[in-house]
This record gives structure tokens, C-alpha cells and sequence, in this order.
């Protein structure tokens, strides 16, 4: 008897509070991290010239290689990309390629019909 009313103290002593309560099914809340500015995504929309004087349109600026844009620092400018570095990583990043190219016709244009 002594032994269920001990534990029954233990149990009811210390009671829980709603905020200490967890619902065992809901995953663990993620780590909140500190909001900085957002930046964003890197886009490269076009390269120009030849090595070694190559310029690149990354995020919206004209950067050659050395160049920073925000945080992203442009490692070199290659012929179809750029090789940066962000957060501490080296990252490449290539311009899109067409998924299909069409060979130029060698035929004669013609006229549209009515044309003289």
C-alpha cells in the first residue's frame, strides 16, 4: 500500500503544464534560425566575349570573373557558365540549352502565294 501511494504522489506531484505537453505523432518542430535577407536564386542569362576578357550576366549584373553579386563571388566566367562561390561552397552554374536543335534548311525560300 505504501509503495502505491508513493507513486501515485510521484505521478500526481508534479503535474504537467498544456505547454509541456507533446503530441507523440507530430513530427519535431524544425530549427528556428535567425530571418536574414532572402537573396535570390542565382540566374545566369548570358555570356559574352572570349577568354580572358568573358563577362557574364549573373543575377541581373554584368560580373567578370573576381566579381561579387550580394554573396555570390564569381570565381571565373567560363565559355557556357560560371564557377562562383556561395555559403562557403563552389558552385557551377551553366545557361540553358535548347532540348532540340533544328538544322538550317539548305532549300530556297519561296514566295508566299500571290507574291510577285
Amino acid at each position: 500500500m505504501r509503495v502505491l501511494i508513493v507513486a501515485l504522489a510521484v505521478l500526481w506531484g508534479t503535474p504537467a503544464s498544456a505547454d509541456e505537453l507533446r503530441d507523440p505523432t507530430r513530427p519535431p518542430a524544425a530549427p528556428h534560425h535567425a530571418a536574414g535577407p532572402s537573396e535570390p536564386a542565382p540566374i545566369l542569362s548570358a555570356i559574352m566575349g572570349s577568354a580572358p576578357d568573358r563577362v557574364a550576366i549573373f543575377n541581373g549584373h554584368v560580373v567578370r570573373s573576381g566579381g561579387t553579386v550580394g554573396t555570390y563571388v564569381i570565381q571565373t566566367v567560363l565559355e557556357d557558365g560560371v564557377r562562383y562561390r556561395h555559403a562557403g561552397m563552389i558552385h557551377e552554374l551553366y545557361l540553358a540549352r535548347p532540348a532540340t536543335f533544328k538544322k538550317p534548311s539548305t532549300a530556297a525560300a519561296r514566295s508566299p502565294a500571290g507574291a510577285q
